[in-house]
C-alpha cells in the first residue's frame, strides 16, 4: 500500500489534530461542569468566549496573508516581523474595543488573562504560520496537540484539587507559552530568527520588499482578509440569527443543533483547503498555469469525493437509523440534518474557492462575495411563503451558499483566474443533492 504523500499527510494531520482537539476541550467543558461552582463555571465559559473572539480578532486575516507571503518570500525574517507588528496593531485594537462589552462574571484578572491567553493561542501564533506555509501541518498538529493536552490535564487537575478561574486560566497560559518555547527550537523554524544573506530580486513576487515593509502596509493588506473571515462567521451564523429572532424557541432548537452537527464536518474540507493554500501560492508565485489548474482541480474534487457520497448516504440513512430511538425531537434533528445536507456541499466548495482568491489576493472582492451571499440568504429565509421555519432556514442557508458560490466564480471567471475549477462537477453534485432531498420529502 503506498504511503500518502505530503498533501495526504497533511490532510490527515490537520483533520485528525482537529478532531482529537475538539474531544479534549468537550472532556474538559465535563469535568469543569462538574467541579466548579455555578459562578465559577460561568466565568470560565465566558472567558473561552471572549479568548474565541480575540483569536479572530488578533489574527484578523494576518494568519493568511502571512502564509501566503512566506510561501514564497526568499525573506522569511522580513514576513515574521511584519506579522508581528501586525498581529500586535489588531489585538490592541480588539482588545480595546472587547473592553467595552459588559462582562459580568470576569474579572479584570480574567479578562487580561483571556487577552494574554488569545494572543498565544495555535490560531494566532506566526510561528506555526510559517510551518504551514512550509507544508508541515504534521509538525504543527503534534506540537499543538501535545501543548493542548498537557493544558487540559493540567487544568482539570487544578479544578479538582479546588483551585479557582485565575489559577486555570494561568495554566492555560503557562502550557501556550511553553510550545511557543519548543516552537522556536525546531530547526525548521530557525529561518525565521537568521538574518538572510539573500537579497530579494526586482522581480521576485514579494507584495512588500525590504524597501517599503511598512507596518502600515501589511495592516492595509491584511484589512480585508480579516473582513471577508468576519463577515463568512456571520454568514453562517445568518439562518441561527433570523431563526432565533422569528420562530419559536422549539424550531430554534431544532434547527441550531442540527446545523451544529452539519457545520462540524467542514473541519475535514478546511484540512483539504489549508493543506492545498501554500502549494498553490507558490504556483501563482511561478506563474505555471498547469500547476495552478492541478492543485484546483484536486482540491475541489477532493472534497467532492468526499463529500457527496457523504451527504448521500446522509440523506438516505439520518432519517431511518433516528427512528430507532423512538425520540420526536430527534427525528425532527434529523429531518433537518437531512434537509442542511446540499447546503454543507455547497458551503465546501465555497471555502475552497474563497482560499482561491485569497491566493491571487483578490480580497476585497471575496468580501463584496459574501455580501452579496448574506444578502440572498436573509431575503430567500425571510420571505419564505409557506414553508416552515426549518425548511425557510435550510433554503435560505443552500441559496445564500449557492449565491455565494455563483459570486466567487464570476469574480475568478472575470479575471480568468478560473483554471482547473470543475464547473460541471459542482453543479451537478448540487443539483444530485437537492434533487434527492426533494425526492425525500
Amino acid at each position: 500500500m503506498r504511503k500518502p504523500g505530503r498533501f495526504g499527510k497533511n490532510i490527515i494531520s490537520n483533520a485528525s489534530g482537529n478532531a482529537m482537539i475538539s474531544v479534549l476541550q468537550l472532556a474538559l467543558l465535563c469535568v469543569l461542569f462538574r467541579v466548579l461552582d455555578d459562578t465559577s463555571y460561568a466565568a470560565f465559559i465566558t472567558a473561552g468566549y471572549l479568548i474565541g473572539l480575540l483569536e479572530i480578532a488578533s489574527d484578523y486575516g494576518a494568519r493568511l496573508w502571512a502564509t501566503r507571503e512566506f510561501s514564497v518570500s526568499e525573506v522569511p525574517r522580513t514576513v515574521f516581523h511584519q506579522s508581528v507588528r501586525t498581529k500586535v496593531f489588531y489585538t490592541l485594537l480588539s482588545a480595546a474595543l472587547l473592553a467595552l462589552l459588559p462582562l459580568n462574571t470576569l474579572s479584570l484578572n480574567g479578562f487580561l488573562l483571556s487577552i494574554l491567553i488569545a494572543v498565544s493561542q495555535p490560531g494566532t501564533d506566526p510561528l506555526l504560520w510559517f510551518l504551514r506555509a512550509r507544508e508541515r501541518l504534521d509538525i504543527e498538529a503534534a506540537v499543538v496537540l501535545a501543548s493542548r493536552f498537557a493544558i487540559v490535564l493540567g487544568m482539570a487537575v487544578a479544578a479538582v484539587a479546588g483551585f479557582g478561574l485565575t489559577t486555570l486560566l494561568l495554566i492555560w497560559l503557562l502550557g501556550n507559552l511553553l510550545r511557543m518555547a519548543v516552537e522556536t527550537k525546531l530547526a525548521i523554524i530557525q529561518p525565521l530568527f537568521t538574518r538572510s544573506r539573500v537579497s530579494p530580486s526586482p522581480t521576485s513576487r514579494q507584495s512588500f520588499g525590504p524597501s517599503d515593509s511598512t507596518a502600515l502596509r501589511t495592516i492595509a493588506a491584511v484589512f480585508p482578509l480579516g473582513t471577508a473571515l468576519v463577515l463568512t462567521c456571520i454568514f453562517q451564523r445568518t439562518s441561527l440569527y433570523l431563526l432565533e429572532m422569528h420562530a419559536s424557541v422549539r424550531d430554534y432548537n431544532i434547527y441550531a443543533t442540527a446545523f451544529k452537527f452539519v457545520n462540524t464536518s467542514g473541519t475535514v474540507a478546511t484540512a483539504i483547503f489549508v493543506s492545498s493554500f501554500a502549494p498553490l501560492t507558490k504556483a501563482i508565485a511561478s506563474d505555471d498555469t498547469a500547476a495552478i489548474r492541478a492543485v484546483v482541480r484536486r482540491k475541489l474534487v477532493l472534497v467532492t469525493a468526499v463529500f457527496l457520497p457523504a451527504c448521500l448516504l446522509g440523506i438516505l440513512l439520518i432519517g431511518p437509523l433516528s427512528a430507532l430511538q423512538s425520540s420526536e425531537s430527534i427525528a425532527d434533528v434529523a429531518a433537518v440534518m437531512v434537509l442542511l445536507m446540499p447546503g454543507l456541499y455547497v458551503s465546501c466548495i465555497n471555502m475552497g474557492l474563497k482560499y482561491t482568491l485569497n491566493a491571487y489576493e483578490l480580497n476585497w472582492q471575496d468580501v463584496t462575495a459574501v455580501i452579496i451571499g448574506i444578502a440572498a440568504l436573509y431575503v430567500a429565509t425571510i420571505f419564505h411563503g409557506s414553508l416552515s421555519w426549518w425548511y425557510a432556514g435550510a433554503f435560505g442557508w443552500f441559496v445564500g451558499e449557492t449565491t455565494l458560490l455563483v459570486s466567487r466564480l464570476s469574480l475568478l471567471r472575470s479575471r480568468q483566474k478560473h483554471d482547473g475549477v470543475p464547473v460541471g462537477v459542482i453543479f451537478g453534485s448540487a443539483a444530485a443533492l437537492l434533487l434527492m432531498v426533494m425526492l425525500r420529502r
